[in-house]
């Protein structure tokens, strides 16, 4: 999908008009809550995925000052002030953590500014009432005149500790003192008594939403990479590749050979792919202790207690010849030591239980030396046409899974190609390599019967829901950025909904950008498995791929192809592994760990859902957890092959379990 743009999707709606002012708007003002979120600056708070338009909370104050007595929120708190008298007014807010408050020089809110803030980096704070211990925290002079109301917001972000914001007002003399603004000066913007949370076309989009901060992130995995856009470039006709290699039978990698399995023990039979080249899907960025699980993985290091093996100091090689280095005079040891290290690639030494083990790991990595042999093996088939006219422009992404035990690998190729018409096509394609060596010594290729991805399936995003109208509203959106980016006719959305009360799912669908959809409502309790069955059996085409899916989560627009792409009907399925972001982190800074447990996620043919008997609803009526686990032990059960692999971009938000589903 290419580098995450600044800002958040729900920026992208235009402000409508502002709603008409009523004299009954006045004594309060609307206030927005946004649960759920850690870090205490403002720019934390407009990083937030569901700010502005999706708070969890829509009330309304009388008085700008507040103690919730919460941690780890925020509020956007706007609205008119109206002043008693005219004159020049100065402006002062306090809060513990930061806060900015915001003014208009008239009722609109194209001419807000910025008057007076606290703090920026998410530790400044003042006592409750204390307006003057940074500057920033007074305004300049402003001139407002009594017969007119004015247009302000105020942004406030709570980490931890004491709670409270307050915002005063006095006039530009020396007799006047501070004084909270209250509500015989406050209005309302709009009027949200029996508006449900998907209904945001009224909420004001200004420049006090937008981030003052730097967004440029050093995180490798959200920079551009060939594949995020792969799904642009036109595949190669298959006549250019028929009969240019040997078939050969279908061979399983890894399938479960026992009639019988133990309950959540098909967790244990999956294995995940290599890729090549690097996607940077280890999880560099965050704190060490989580980094040292990764080499703590490797034997050199866990062997010598540490990274002092991987050095060659100079001092040693001269004791090991029996010669003793000079010592300095201080006795102290020899800054100038000399060292020699050896280029290690810690990448090819992961393995699956390292992943499972250490879940900041990310995909294994292939390096190039096992890599191209294959490349160049798959270049001399195809040179051996005598009509081919494609030329190897770069290679974009290789995946491998290996048995040792079975002698052969699968691979899937993808390679950008130049046709003869100057035209960039993509080969992506599955195939096996054996031991058997070719007469250059490259590996063998052929291709295996009836084990092939489907460019053209129809893949149905299924999705089961309750009350949880602002992130339905979000998925919503992130579905309309796959149709918008890909242009894909292919895929569909299918939404059972428990009967929400907080939005109404049918109509977001209706008005939606998406290429179809389809919807049930179930009168009852809410509960996953069976929220998914009556999905399934919405389905009507039994060629069609299902993606089981989840709310609370940002989808690359390259996930329909990915799904496509490791599917194959009565063979495999494919279980994606995302990335659960910490409280606090972003699409710009993701942090966080790879649900490398969770299965959650699941694309499947309808064929072989059926197969397998479905969604456990017996077991699983009213209630959840497990239920992906169960799933999984019958797919090992049926002989399907897992595909697993952490998809760069692919994030889950982070939430609490506060209001889900059946609980208060």
């Amino acid at each position: 999908m290419g580098p995450v743009p600044p800002g958040n999707t729900v920026r992208k709606k235009q402000a409508a008009d502002q709603p008409q002012w009523k004299p009954e708007f006045m004594g309060e003002v609307n206030m927005h809550v946004f649960e759920d979120w850690c870090g205490g600056s403002v720019d934390h708070l407009k990083k937030n995925e569901l700010f502005p338009l999706l708070p969890h909370t829509r009330t309304t104050i009388k008085k700008l000052a507040v103690h919730p007595r919460r941690s780890n929120y925020g509020l956007r708190i706007f609205g008119y002030i109206h002043p008693s008298v005219s004159g020049e007014y100065i402006f002062a807010i306090a809060s513990d953590k930061n806060s900015e408050f915001w003014l208009s020089d008239d009722e609109s809110i194209k001419n807000i500014k910025l008057l007076a803030y606290l703090g920026k980096t998410g530790t400044e704070w003042t006592a409750p009432g204390e307006f003057e211990k940074f500057a920033s925290q007074l305004s300049q002079p402003v001139r407002l005149a009594e017969d007119k109301r004015y247009f302000f917001e105020i942004i406030y972000k709570q980490s931890k500790g004491m709670d409270h914001m307050e915002a005063a007002w006095r006039l530009n003399n020396d007799s006047c003192s501070f004084e909270i603004i209250s509500a015989n000066h406050l209005s309302l913007y709009a009027d949200e008594t029996f508006l449900l949370s998907g209904n945001t076309d009224h909420i004001p989009l200004t420049a006090a939403n937008k981030i003052t901060g730097s967004d440029v992130s050093e995180v490798d995995m959200i920079k551009e990479d060939p594949r995020d856009l792969i799904f642009k470039i036109p595949l190669v006709k298959e006549s250019d590749l028929q009969g240019v290699f040997p078939e050969c039978n279908y061979k399983p990698l890894y399938l479960f050979d026992n009639p019988t399995i133990e309950r959540y023990d098909g967790i244990n039979y999956v294995r995940y792919s290599s890729v090549y080249p690097n996607d940077h899907t280890r999880l560099s960025d965050d704190d060490i202790g989580a980094q040292l699980c990764f080499y703590k993985k490797d034997e050199t290091y866990t062997e010598s207690g540490g990274f002092v093996s991987y050095l060659d100091l100079e001092d040693k090689r001269q004791r090991e010849k029996g010669i003793e280095p000079e010592t300095p005079v201080t006795g102290r040891p020899d800054l100038k030591q000399i060292l020699n290290v050896r280029p290690v690639d810690f990448h090819s030494k992961q393995n699956d239980f390292v992943i499972h083990t250490c879940n900041r790991t990310g995909n294994i990595i292939m390096l190039r030396k096992e890599v191209m042999p294959v490349v160049k093996s798959f270049m001399r088939r195809l040179q051996s046409k005598p009509d081919n006219d494609l030329i190897l422009k770069r290679v974009l992404n290789v995946e491998k899974k290996a048995n040792s035990t079975k002698g052969y690998s699968r691979y899937l190729l993808e390679l950008e190609m130049e046709n003869g018409q100057g035209q960039n096509v993509l080969i992506s394609k599955y195939f096996y390599a054996t031991s058997q060596k070719t007469n250059e010594k490259l590996p063998a290729l052929c291709s295996p019967k009836d084990f092939s991805w489907n460019p053209e399936a129809k893949v149905s995003v299924i999705m089961a829901v309750k009350n949880q109208g602002r992130w339905v509203k979000h998925f919503i959106k992130e579905m309309e950025n796959i149709y918008r980016a890909t242009g894909d006719k292919n895929f569909d959305v299918i939404i059972v909904d428990f009967s929400s009360i907080d939005i109404n799912v049918e109509e977001e669908l209706k008005k939606a950008d998406l290429p179809s959809y389809k919807f049930k409502r179930l009168h009852r309790n809410f509960g996953r498995s069976p929220g998914l069955q009556a999905a399934i059996e919405l389905i009507e085409d039994d060629n069609s791929i299902l993606f089981l899916c989840d709310l609370h989560l940002h989808f690359p627009v390259s996930i329909i192809d990915s799904v496509r792409k490791h599917c194959v009907p009565g063979k495999m399925v494919f279980a994606p592994v995302l990335m659960r972001l910490n409280c606090g982190a972003t699409m710009q800074d993701p942090k966080g760990f790879w649900e490398t447990q969770g299965y959650g996620l699941v694309g499947i043919y309808k064929t072989d859902i059926d197969r397998i008997g479905g969604m456990n609803t017996k077991e699983f009526t009213d209630k959840w957890g497990g239920e992906d686990w169960e799933l999984l032990d019958r797919i090992v059960l049926h002989k399907l092959e897992v595909e697993r692999l952490s998809i760069r971009n692919f994030l889950h938000f982070f939430h609490s379990k506060q209001g889900m589903w059946n609980t208060a």
